[in-house]
């Protein structure tokens, strides 16, 4: 089987000739010269990229950005500006150091902006993607994130977040129907689009939400939103890459097919076994951890097969990817995890 052809068996829940292994193109992009690539995808490693199959069409938007050397630090600073305000953010060396949304304020603006925006279905880059795609590369379509997520992770920040949901709730409350509407939309457009598989980005960890805003705010958008996906014959997956357990009965419930980056302790908080003894039917695309890469190589080998063992015993419904980092032993590394998952052949 060519890894494609791995991953359609996967997402089926039937058995591939081998456990499917790949690698995010984010984490792969920065090192793409390196020829050692090409004998690891020859070996079945396969290459993801992310299309979202809508754009995004703002009214009454200003968007200004300046960038800047400060301290010999790279600094980037945005700006939104609308006629009922604005807001900004700032980053230093790529990483996020000033969210958007700060005040109440700031949330209504955002509100603004959100309701002025309209979401165009735009299947061609897609397409696109698929035609230039090597025999090792696969696309999937993006839906994004759902509206607490989005922001959670993208406008407030998790400690911001935290205590907005306290000091600013109405405000929280009033953006997240607004972002709603739109997720709607988006879900609506992929459910008519291109790709068997539809990724969630969640980066959903449970130790920021708890179960009870869980099942307030994720699961009833799962349950309504991801309804047309399936209905379209689609595979949707959740990329969960932390903390579960609290919430991992709520999981059962939800309509998610694919817990994406599902990733061990220490970054999450059950085994793969735990994992599938608490969700028997749902499908794994589990992150190996970074630090795991680092083992020697006999250690890694046993460990890979010992995952599998515990998430699919019969070859089924279990994948393993690069999502969260790539260290930097990759060219001795990744050889191990492929011939480990040789023994995995039917």
């Amino acid at each position: 089987m060519t890894i494609r052809e791995r991953l359609e068996a996967f997402w089926a829940g039937e058995r591939p000739d081998e456990i499917p292994y790949t690698i995010y193109h984010t984490k792969w992009e920065d090192a793409q010269d390196d020829p050692s690539w090409a004998q690891l995808f020859e070996d079945g490693l396969g290459l993801t990229f992310k299309e979202y199959p809508f754009r995004l069409e703002h009214k009454d938007l200003d968007v200004i950005q300046r960038e800047a050397v400060e301290n010999g630090r790279s600094v980037r600073h945005v700006t939104w500006r609308t006629s009922r305000g604005e807001i900004s953010a700032r980053w230093t060396d790529g990483w996020q150091e000033e969210h958007r949304l700060k005040s109440a304020e700031d949330y209504r603006v955002m509100t603004h902006i959100v309701e002025n925006t309209e979401i165009v279905a735009e299947y061609d880059s897609f397409g696109v993607a698929e035609q230039r795609m090597q025999p090792y590369a696969v696309t999937w379509s993006m839906v994004g994130r759902t509206p607490l997520q989005e922001i959670l992770v993208d406008y407030a920040g998790l400690e911001s977040f935290s205590f907005h949901l306290f000091d600013y709730e109405e405000e929280v409350r009033q953006l997240y129907e607004a972002l709603l509407e739109k997720f709607r939309r988006k879900a609506e457009i992929v459910a008519a689009g291109p790709g068997r598989f539809v990724s969630n980005l969640e980066n959903f960890t449970a130790e920021t939400l708890g179960p009870d805003r869980y099942e307030e705010f994720l699961l009833p958008v799962y349950e309504e939103c991801f309804a047309p996906i399936h209905e379209a014959g689609k595979i949707i997956g959740s990329h969960y890459d932390g903390k579960t357990a609290c919430v991992k009965d709520l999981i059962a419930r939800a309509p998610i097919d694919l817990i994406e980056s599902l990733t061990p302790a220490p970054e999450g908080d059950l085994s793969l076994a735990e994992c599938r003894a608490a969700w028997p039917t749902k499908l794994f695309w589990s992150n190996l951890n970074a630090s795991v890469y680092e083992l020697p190589p006999a250690e890694l080998h046993r460990l890979v097969l010992d995952r599998v063992q515990e998430a699919a015993p019969d070859g089924r419904r279990l994948a393993f990817e690069i999502s969260e980092a790539r260290q930097e032993n990759w060219r001795d590394s990744i050889p191990v995890v492929l011939n480990a998952l040789k023994e995995t052949r039917s």
